[in-house]
């Protein structure tokens, strides 16, 4: 028995060297297949920080003719980081400086890779922070607590636009917009009001300046105001109940209670308007059906005929008191508006009559194409809505690149250049070269949810000083009929070919 002892920790003296010996000939023979060896990491540079990064890394082998070996096996290596044999692949991102990264082969006579140079710098490596509004909420007006806005940054160097290191540049991000301070480029609530500048700092550098025009919400009395839907005898019908949904639609969408996949516009506001099916006549007498009146016309009647502008001035309630919708065939479009005439020239882009008696020379109202706009055949179902800003003075966002939709807070942009699908893609680009998303009523997109706080100021300046608007003081109180003079054939309604 103690022979046997004696010899036992011989045993385990000849396995342990065996071992070795075995381990030393496979790594020979992976070695005798091994011509070079790779490694390569995602990320080479880092901010100089108080904790530890992790280094992905990924080493890879080769033989004589550069193909890859051992593509399914886990063969063993050793990381050295600037000659130091390191245990995990890990940096010290508290010292700065130049780092040679390589990995070897586990020999007695080690096999080494390509070396990778990586640097730990200081802020000062940062040569520019460009700061920018997200696309989907790039606003650079808002009103205040109101909802959130996103923005980015772009982080430059000397050998260009450093990237990679989101989390690091998060973590020692600083946003500021007017006085409130935010560690987040996410979900930033305007809560001031007045010209706000808006400023990052990444590792205490600063970046560019942008500014938000941010403005108090105004809270107006809401104007009722009712609607007519007119049909001609010959031509296609509107149920109560798609009267009773145009109004529910419109009046969501004046009341900014409209919700899309997308984000809710910083600048969106409650227009205050709201809009009811008629119930009384001209002569004061109930109507039979709210909100109707059939319009005979011959069995040949259409939007073609020498008689359609004349038969519509003829035929249109008094604008006074009512808005006047006509439902058609058009066809070519999902519908069209008149823009309104003003007693004064306080608004740019419309019409002036300052006679003290004036009288309508056009069919001041909306038509609607029954088969996109009422059966809803057009993707974008607030088509009433689109005409209604028409109706109360606005113009389309896309106008043009000059004077635009006399709309200082609506980002100017164009359409002439898009065609197909495009132009109802939600995606557009302003006329600075700027992406971004549009959601305005007033554009041609299928997703829409809101008009701006300059375009409630437009509107409820029509409802002030337009001609021919039913103010709610036209409905209690006893005006004179409103006067027709001769149709004017040259004043021409938008129309809205979505």
């Amino acid at each position: 028995m103690k022979a046997l002892k004696k010899f036992i920790p011989c045993l385990a003296l000849l396995l342990g060297i065996s071992c070795v010996a075995e381990r030393e000939q496979e790594n020979s023979f992976y070695l005798n297949q091994i011509a070079r060896i790779s490694i390569s990491t995602p990320q080479q540079i880092f901010f100089s920080e108080n904790l530890s990064q992790a280094l992905p890394v990924d080493v890879r082998y080769f033989d004589e003719s550069n193909r890859p070996l051992f593509t399914n096996q886990n063969i063993p290596f050793e990381l050295f980081l600037t000659d130091s044999l390191i245990e995990a692949p890990s940096l010290d991102l508290s010292r700065p400086g130049t780092y040679r990264l390589r990995a070897a082969f586990p020999t007695r006579e080690r096999t080494f890779s390509n070396d990778v140079e990586i640097q730990v710098v200081g802020p000062d490596y940062i040569q520019e922070i460009r700061l920018d509004f997200s696309d989907e909420t790039r606003n650079s007006f808002a009103v205040a607590d109101n909802n959130t806005m996103d923005f980015r940054v772009r982080v430059f160097g000397p050998e260009g636009e450093i990237t990679g290191l989101e989390d690091q540049i998060l973590r020692n991000l600083e946003l500021q917009v007017g006085e409130q301070v935010s560690s987040s480029l996410q979900n930033i609530r305007i809560r001031e009001t007045g010209s706000l500048k808006v400023k990052a700092r990444i590792f205490g550098v600063e970046s560019n300046e942008l500014q938000i025009e941010s403005r108090e919400d105004i809270v107006y009395p809401v104007k009722e105001m009712p609607i007519i839907f007119h049909v001609f005898s010959n031509g296609p019908n509107i149920s109560e109940a798609q009267m009773a949904n145009e109004i529910s639609k419109v009046n969501a969408a004046f009341a900014n209670t409209i919700r899309t996949s997308f984000r809710s516009n910083v600048n969106a506001v409650n227009g205050y308007f709201r809009f009811r099916l008629a119930d009384r006549a001209p002569d004061g007498s109930m109507l039979q059906t709210v909100g109707y009146n059939r319009i005979e016309v011959a069995s040949d009647f259409s939007d073609d005929s020498p008689e359609y502008l004349q038969t519509k001035f003829d035929e249109m309630w008094d604008p006074n008191r009512y808005i006047n919708v006509f439902i058609e065939s058009i066809g070519f479009a999902a519908g069209f508006a008149y823009l309104p005439t003003l007693s004064e020239g306080v608004i740019p882009g419309l019409q002036v009559n300052s006679n003290p008696d004036p009288v309508i020379n056009y069919p001041y109202s909306i038509s609607l194409d029954y088969r996109f706009a009422i059966e809803q055949s057009n993707p974008n179902p607030h088509v009433l809505a689109h005409e209604m800003g028409h109706y109360l003075g606005l113009y389309h966002t896309f106008q043009n690149c000059g004077p635009g939709d006399y709309v200082d807070d609506t980002k100017p942009h164009s359409i002439d250049n898009l065609s197909g699908n495009a132009v109802f893609n939600n995606n557009r680009r302003s006329c600075l070269g700027e992406n971004f998303i549009s959601t305005n009523f007033m554009d041609y997109v299928v997703n829409v949810d809101h008009f701006t706080f300059d375009q409630r100021e437009r509107m409820n300046a029509v409802y002030d000083f337009g001609l021919f608007v039913p103010r709610a003081e036209n409905q209690t109180s006893r005006i004179s009929s409103f006067k027709k003079g001769t149709l004017d054939r040259s004043i021409e309604p938008i129309i809205c070919n979505f």
